[in-house]
């Protein structure tokens, strides 16, 4: 073979500059490989995407780590902090145009990687930002990796706990979740409100989170027989009456989280509105707003939205949907709601949330100045207001804008209050095509009386 070799010298050249070739790579990429044997063995490793809650306790952990405050290359938050301690920070710029907010500005490190320590251990702090584009929408996407050099499980499980500790709200509260193209991430933090704060007629709101209640604690009733964990509610009536207050109310009273679904975003499709409902967190109510807007007649759906009515159906029956889902609906509209939507099994409840009535308005007035108590001079004035107020001629909203005007004044706010100007002030300026615009224009009144008391 050698010998033949010595006979072919262009053949043995290739063949030796191959085996260098060969030998020199595994040689160049070997301490590579051996570096990756050391971190993967010394190194401990979690990433953390931006939809996932642990992404603002970390971000806000490192904020306030001592090497933030020499970093150079910084990145900014704002927080608007309320004077009410009751009243939990946003981040939200509606807060910015009200005086009595105050901006308190939070520095944490840019973008990059960051060398800092923790508990005398390396910490290898990676901050990456991409953007993304969808439908010719444009948005960034982060992505947060912490590394421990020399840790173990329990140190990094401390460190998150830390970290989550650190993020807890002041007051408890309710996450509102929103779609990032096919996944959720967390918008805003509400507190919870008193339930004795949401006046509706009868017993309604205790009747619902009893209901919601009861249906939570039945998993396994369920499962035995074999029927989809899964509970629909639908909500109408003339807008400003409280639906979706009703919704965060109820979260808040059962620990839960509330995912805003809006069908008519440009980029939602039958695929993404799946995988969204797919990927709903345990333990989050579904709310679908004004779901009337978005699909009118059967005939209409493919043309309101980029979704379609049997894509929305799909999705709200599909196989790998999670069990133990509460689904919200809510509408101004209930009649122009296609049966298919609304029929037992998608939703199982309806409840009517009408204009006030006397009693709500009575109610509502206790509670602004007198905190629910019904004695004194309040409960007279509260009696004399809800008089002067016809069953179903305003809406809540209507009603509590007045009382907010007078907030320290109960006796003015009962002499000056003119039924007629806040319907006036209330009606559309034009009346909704028969298959909804999707757009809320003031709040819809029934009429009113012609006499008032």
């Amino acid at each position: 073979m050698f010998y033949w070799l010595e006979g072919h010298q262009f053949l043995t050249g290739g063949l030796t500059l191959m085996v260098v070739g060969a030998l020199m790579a595994t040689l160049r990429e070997l301490p590579r490989t051996i570096w990756n044997w050391i971190l993967w063995g010394l190194i401990i490793s979690v990433e953390v995407p931006d939809r996932d809650p642990a992404f603002r306790w970390l971000r806000s952990w490192v904020a306030e780590h001592r090497y933030a405050r020499r970093a150079r290359q910084l990145s900014l938050t704002t927080k608007w902090t309320s004077p009410d301690p009751m009243v939990e920070d946003q981040e939200d710029d509606d807060c910015s145009g009200q005086g009595e907010w105050k901006a308190r500005f939070i520095l944490s490190p840019a973008p990059g990687t960051h060398l800092m320590t923790y508990r005398g251990r390396l910490l290898i702090f990676q901050r990456d930002r991409r953007a993304l584009e969808n439908g010719g929408a444009q948005s960034f996407q982060e992505t947060l990796t912490v590394q421990l050099l020399g840790g173990n499980r329990a140190m990094l499980d401390d460190l998150l706990k830390e970290a989550h500790q650190l993020a807890r709200p002041r007051v408890p509260g309710v996450n509102i979740l929103t779609a990032q193209y096919d996944d959720w991430s967390i918008n805003a933090l509400r507190p919870k409100r008193p339930l004795a704060s949401i006046v509706l007629a009868d017993d309604m709101l205790d009747e619902i989170i009893a209901d919601m209640r009861t249906f939570l604690a039945a998993g396994a009733w369920y499962a035995t027989r074999g029927v989809p964990h899964r509970r629909g509610y639908l909500l109408d009536g003339p807008p400003g009456n409280g639906k979706t207050t009703l919704v965060v109310a109820a979260a808040g009273e059962l620990d839960l989280s509330v995912a805003v679904l809006n069908l008519n975003s440009k980029v939602m499709t039958d695929e993404s509105l799946r995988t969204l409902v797919d990927a709903l967190p345990f333990g989050t109510i579904l709310l679908i707003e004004d779901v009337d807007c978005a699909f009118g007649a059967r005939r209409n759906a493919n043309d309101a939205t980029g979704v379609t009515l049997s894509g929305l159906l799909n999705a709200l029956d599909g196989v790998s949907s999670r069990e133990g889902r509460i689904l919200f609906l809510t509408t101004n509209h209930p009649e122009r709601l296609d049966p298919a939507l609304i029929r037992p099994g998608r939703v199982d409840r309806s409840f009517h949330l009408g204009n006030t009535t006397a009693d709500q308005a009575r109610r509502l007035f206790t509670w602004f100045y007198d905190g629910g108590n019904q004695n004194g001079e309040i409960a007279r004035l509260a009696g004399e207001f809800a008089n002067r107020i016809p069953d179903g001629c305003l809406c809540m909203a209507s009603i509590q804008v007045h009382l907010l005007r007078y907030r320290s004044d109960p006796l003015a706010a009962v002499q000056r209050l003119d039924v007629e100007h806040l319907e006036s002030h209330a009606l559309p300026k034009e009346a909704d095509p028969p298959w909804g615009t999707g757009a809320e224009a003031n709040e819809l009144l029934a009429p009113c009386p012609a006499s008032l008391p």
